[in-house]
């Protein structure tokens, strides 16, 4: 069971919060093949952490960003992290933002996720200034992390184009997110490719399409499988309770990374029209997950 930390006071820009220290509030740590169980701290335009780390510039580059309550050691990051290494050669960027994103101030973890966007958004330019093409850099954000991921993409536009290569959202937060407003949440304008996976629409997850590419297992709905009363009663966490189906999201993510067509996808307008049969037919099968591309 993760422990879930609890601020007396929220840490924001206001006079009701406690300053925002950025370099200590925000943290960068790497992982790789050579070191896939103890983490290297990076920092921003600090040349000597990063070349004294196994950051390598050929290899592609992940960046996963936690949500609401989370840390860079919740399951959610860990569970990603360990599949991209068991998969290949990656460099795996968590970010960890929890001193920011925690209980119970949700309101101030969503004013937060501009604060902490652009921070990151500085990181990766500083990395593009050491050889690391955001061609190569894929930014993974569950929950709040995914909110998160979208002000990075706006941060790092040239002008109206985007320059980041992939956001991937995993069931983006959708409490006090305006659906209209595509600059204050994530949006297909963030990225070169925006690919959107919803379990928990309506309730904790957004629920209309925001992405180039926006997927909806089992009617992206709860309850996903396994998150009904009877599959849960024994496990009574707060948590599982609540969260199960908004979880889902990365857990389908995380199983895609070593099964990359294990999510076939059928394009539809409503999920009505696949349970009936009534598809839009010659596009043929797109892959749920980290097989999903524009095309």
């Amino acid at each position: 069971q993760e422990p879930i930390k609890i601020r007396l006071r929220p840490k924001v820009h206001s006079r009701f919060g406690c300053p925002i220290d950025e370099r200590e509030d925000i943290s960068f740590l790497l992982y790789t093949r050579f070191n896939a169980w103890d983490s290297q701290r990076l920092y921003l335009n600090d040349d000597m952490s990063l070349i004294n780390s196994h950051f390598n510039v050929i290899d592609p580059t992940v960046v996963f960003i936690h949500g609401f309550t989370e840390t860079a050691d919740s399951l959610s990051a860990s569970t990603v992290r360990d599949a991209y290494l068991k998969r290949g050669s990656y460099n795996v960027v968590l970010v960890d933002w929890n001193s920011l994103s925690a209980l119970p101030w949700y309101s101030a973890a969503v004013k937060n996720c501009q604060v902490v966007g652009k921070y990151v958004a500085k990181f990766l330019d500083y990395l593009n200034s050491r050889g690391i093409p955001l061609s190569k850099v894929h930014i993974i954000g569950f929950s709040l992390g995914a909110e998160v991921a979208g002000f990075t993409g706006q941060n790092l536009r040239y002008g109206m184009a985007p320059r980041l290569h992939r956001i991937t959202g995993l069931d983006p937060a959708y409490p006090l997110f305006k659906r209209s407003n595509t600059k204050l949440r994530l949006s297909e304008e963030d990225a070169i490719f925006v690919d959107v996976i919803h379990t928990d629409a309506g309730v904790l997850g957004f629920p209309s399409q925001i992405g180039h590419a926006d997927f909806y297992p089992n009617g992206g709905k709860p309850l996903q499988p396994g998150c009904d009363l009877a599959s849960i009663h024994n496990r009574s966490s707060f948590e599982d309770l609540v969260f199960c189906s908004h979880q889902r999201s990365w857990k389908y993510y995380a199983e895609s990374v070593n099964n990359e067509f294990g999510f076939p996808a059928s394009r539809c307008r409503k999920w009505l029209d696949f349970r009936i049969g009534r598809c839009s037919t010659g596009y043929g099968t797109a892959y749920m997950g980290i097989a999903a591309s524009p095309r």
